[in-house]
């Protein structure tokens, strides 16, 4: 009987691990900047050493979830709209609540 060496291959995006030491000092750093993150450790390091921006946004859940219902409001109302069951100004009233929300959401990422 014949018994053959099975590889066993692993399709990760990042195979490779690093590990390195740091003092307690910068343990405490790197902690607490992680968690105010919001982001795995991970996710910070690899946003940290790729130069894209840190954003915690404060109640950004719940931005983002009336946000999701502002453009679900949207999709329903060209729906309507299409059919001919919403006037312009409504559909109109919606886009203005959807420009309403980006513009909370910009200005609390710091945007203009």
């Amino acid at each position: 009987m014949e018994v053959k060496n099975i590889e066993k291959k692993v399709n990760r995006t990042r195979p490779y691990a690093y590990s390195f030491r740091v003092s307690e000092e910068e343990k405490r750093l790197l902690d607490e900047k992680v968690t105010a993150s919001g982001m795995n450790r991970t996710d910070y390091l690899i946003r940290a050493l790729s130069d894209k921006p840190i954003v915690n946004i404060e109640n950004g859940n719940e931005i983002l979830a009336e946000l999701k219902r502002q453009g679900n409001n949207l999709n329903q109302a060209v729906k309507n709209n299409y059919f001919g069951d919403i006037t312009e100004q409504e559909l109109l009233s919606a886009v203005d609540e959807c420009k309403s929300v980006y513009r909370k959401l910009s200005s609390a990422i710091g945007g203009s």
